[in-house]
């Protein structure tokens, strides 16, 4: 079948670019400017797919982020999930912006850009953030079936490094090279790669993902981004672990459009397919429980278009 799905390797590092944390209330005042730092409009006719990529991507002391609406900048600097975000302007959910910043220090962390990105839009965009606990819906990962695990999770014999370590050399692959700086330390569908992300061959029309040494949390981060929803890690399984899943179409197309990038025509007419839910029990042995539990929102009580640079 023809590949009209782009991949969700690259989506996940563009939406997760910052390192997921728990829940954490704004800071009264962000500390700390970037040196140096400009916003200005996107471009809005991108000469390619990938050009049109909202992406961001804090490295090497310096922050560099296209297509990203103030929604997707504020999800990142707060380092929280879109729909964590209340409130604010109908623009700030439509109107793209570039942003280039760089700190003082080229060894400053990616923690650090984030913090610095929390003032920047404190300055330029007149933001103002105030975090509320509230009782939202939520989704429990769970063993499907006590103790048996499905044909597509299975513990670890990799001696990986930590995800977050991971997920940062991806990050500063795409701050060397792009988006092809990515694709390159990747292994292609049916290539083997001791810890990581990589495509996984499917025959459904949706995105194919293969993880190798990961703990399930990495699981469960994907699937809240991929849900719209807190998932909860409640497996009890410790430990590292090599598992596979397809993502379904339609899910695919939904976190696209959340993230105001419009795909080929050709996938709203794709076949029907197994839904994540049942993808997730069959080949994974897991289910996502519907609960209500505490959860962290960030309300929106102000914002303003950004001062020229």
């Amino acid at each position: 079948m023809k590949r009209i799905l782009p991949s969700l390797c690259v989506l996940a590092v563009i939406v997760a670019a910052s390192p997921a944390s728990p829940a954490q209330a704004p800071a009264a005042v962000p500390v700390g400017r970037f040196e140096v730092a400009s916003i200005k409009p996107s471009n809005p006719n991108p000469a390619s797919f990938q050009a049109s990529l909202p992406l961001i991507v804090p490295a090497y002391g310096r922050l560099q982020a296209q297509n990203m609406t103030l929604r997707l900048l504020i999800v990142a600097a707060y380092q929280k999930q879109s729909f964590q975000l209340l409130g604010g302007p109908a623009w700030l959910n439509t109107t793209k912006f570039d942003v280039d910043a760089r700190a003082g220090d080229p060894k400053t962390s990616t923690t650090g850009l984030l913090d610095m990105l929390q003032r920047l839009l404190a300055d330029r965009f007149k933001l103002r953030v105030h975090a509320e606990t509230r009782q939202v819906p939520i989704y429990a990962l769970m063993l499907a079936r006590s103790g048996r695990l499905g044909p597509q999770l299975k513990p670890s014999a990799a001696n990986c490094p930590g995800y977050k370590e991971q997920q940062q050399k991806m990050l500063e692959a795409i701050a060397r090279g792009g988006i092809g700086g990515l694709t390159a330390m990747m292994s292609k569908p049916g290539e083997s790669r001791a810890c990581g992300i990589s495509p996984a061959a499917t025959k459904s029309a949706g995105v194919g993902i293969k993880l190798t040494g990961m703990p399930i949390v990495m699981l469960t981060e994907m699937l809240t981004q991929l849900v719209g929803r807190p998932v909860v890690d409640k497996t009890g399984l410790n430990g590292l672990y090599d598992y596979e899943i397809t993502i379904d179409a339609p899910t695919v197309i939904r976190m696209y459009a959340e993230l105001g990038v419009n795909l080929p025509s050709a996938a709203a007419s794709l076949p029907q397919e197994p839904s994540l839910m049942t993808n997730l029990q069959e080949t994974l042995g897991l289910k996502l429980d519907a609960q209500r539990g505490p959860g962290q929102v960030l309300i929106v009580d102000s914002a303003a278009p950004p001062t020229p640079d």
